[in-house]
């Protein structure tokens, strides 16, 4: 947090974005103070903590003047400067895991124009957070889009940053063919959920046939191709629970309910598993392993979790658009805090990020603290708390993550 919590780069970044042009009133780290400790305030109560917190004499008038095309390009600095501090990649021994997935939410219908909504939800404007990290060193990227993104074109973008001998495991939405090649062709190695659409086909002699999963028994370990251009996979068939497959049934036939379709039978034969495609070698790499590193993806949903429900990733508030936006990155400014906190205390899988960004919210005077040098480090504060107050409790019948890191 350093790299961003200091008065010098703060004022640089005030004075190169134009929200502050002349120090008489705001200096650059008092305007940062008020927008990330205190954002979701009234103009009101804002001018009341600049008076009690800095002794400066400001209106609700003259701050929200202050809200205009500099300050949102402020808060986007400084959200970059603190999202730019990544390990070298000589600090990741063997074989790095990384997750992707986005989550999405609603945002006040004056950002549409920007931040378009989700079409036929009711949401007028809204944004996507895409995130990707390494689970085993901790290494974040996050990207704001529109709600309406498209998480496919979104796995097209960034191609050059795939990294030789990485595994790739993302859901549903990122997984397509060219994405697939693409990570072959880089050397690296992918591990997807199959989409319920997608055709399976195997071989039959010259030919090929439609893979039938009435007659698959159990974990099961084959090569298919799969789509109209037969893309030669490894497929891992994971039967699922009676209640898991009902489940899946039922919310389909809800959506088909509304929209005047009919559930097909073969959707309610393949609710009855998950399937996961791979390039990872079966003879090194188990099917029961491909199915514990898939599971690994369940990590991100926890980490939206704790951004919703703890930071209020969610609750942006309204205002003028440059205020909604200073609020947003303000947003992610705690979302990257958090999972800096979160690396720095352990690995991640063993510590849980709910109890971590509920530290973080808890220790929030600390760091504002430390913003204005009347406290030590930040990150050292939390880490000084017993490992135990953050542990994630292990699930029975579950390999432990550093278990599967140890395998791969």
């Amino acid at each position: 947090s350093n790299e961003v919590f200091n008065e010098g780069l703060l004022r640089k970044l005030a004075l190169s974005s134009g929200a502050v042009k002349r120090f008489r009133k705001l200096s650059g780290s008092q305007l940062f103070d008020l927008l990330l400790f205190d954002g979701n305030c009234s103009l009101n109560q804002l001018s009341m903590q600049a008076t009690a917190r800095h002794g400066l004499v400001i209106s609700k008038q003259g701050l929200h003047q202050k809200f205009n095309e500099g300050m949102q390009a402020f808060m986007k600095s400084a959200f970059e400067k603190l999202l730019a501090v990544k390990l070298t990649d000589e600090a990741i021994q063997g074989l790095e895991i990384t997750i992707k997935d986005s989550t999405r939410f609603a945002l006040p219908a004056n950002m549409a124009g920007e931040l378009s909504g989700l079409a036929g939800s009711g949401m007028e404007a809204g944004a996507a957070v895409q995130f990707e990290f390494g689970l085993k060193s901790g290494r974040a990227d996050i990207k704001l889009t529109a709600a309406n993104a498209n998480d496919q074109q979104e796995s097209h973008l960034g191609k050059e940053y795939i990294r030789p001998g990485e595994v790739y495991i993302r859901d549903l939405g990122y997984t397509h063919a060219a994405y697939m090649v693409n990570v072959a062709e880089k050397g690296a190695f992918f591990v997807n959920k199959l989409h319920s659409q997608a055709l399976i086909y195997t071989r039959k002699g010259d030919g090929y046939e439609l893979l039938d999963l009435a007659t698959v028994k159990g974990l099961t370990d084959i090569q298919a191709f799969i789509g109209a251009q037969k893309l030669p996979v490894r497929l891992v068939i994971e039967p699922v629970s009676e209640g898991v497959k009902n489940k899946r049934i039922a919310q389909l036939a809800k959506y088909n309910k509304k929209k005047g379709h009919k559930t097909s039978e073969q959707f309610k034969l393949r609710a009855g598993f998950n399937l996961f495609v791979t390039n990872m070698d079966g003879e090194a790499y188990s099917a029961a392993l491909i199915q514990e590193l898939y599971h690994l993806r369940w990590q991100v949903e926890l980490v939206f979790k704790a951004w919703k429900s703890i930071m209020g990733l969610n609750q942006i508030g309204k205002g003028c658009i440059y205020r909604t936006w200073c609020r947003l990155y303000a947003k992610l400014i705690w979302v990257i805090l958090g999972w800096k906190a979160t690396t720095a205390i352990g690995k991640v899988g063993q510590v849980s990020p709910l109890k971590v960004y509920g530290l973080v919210a808890a220790t929030k005077e600390a760091l504002r603290q430390q913003l204005w040098k009347t406290n030590g480090h930040w990150l050292q504060i939390i880490g000084k708390l017993p490992f135990s107050k953050v542990q994630k409790e292990q699930r029975k019948q579950r390999l432990k993550i550093e278990d599967i890191i140890s395998i791969i």
